[in-house]
């Protein structure tokens, strides 16, 4: 059976969730100081590191700023959380 197109959005920001939580991790600072530090509040980083919240290309370029890469390193950081091959359309 073929994944639906929700189904492939939930793989996607599953992985950018995976990636955010462990540049996070890594960083050692809390949720609160880096959502303060981008103008991006608390619940929108935790629900965006859970996998529940599929941000806005603003917000995802905010994000790779908090951790000081470029947009385009974390996104290829989230395509290395996805299976080999993987595309977001069929």
């Amino acid at each position: 059976m073929q994944a639906t197109q929700d189904d492939k959005r939930k793989e996607f920001t599953n992985a950018l969730g995976r990636v955010v939580k462990k540049l996070r991790s890594q960083s050692k600072r809390s949720a609160r100081s880096i959502a303060y530090e981008i103008n991006l509040s608390k619940t929108t980083l935790l629900l965006t590191e859970s996998g529940k919240l599929d941000p806005q290309m603003t917000t995802f370029c905010k994000l790779s700023e908090a951790f000081y890469i470029p947009p385009d390193q974390l996104l290829k950081m989230v395509y290395d959380e996805l299976p080999k091959n993987w595309t977001i359309i069929e």
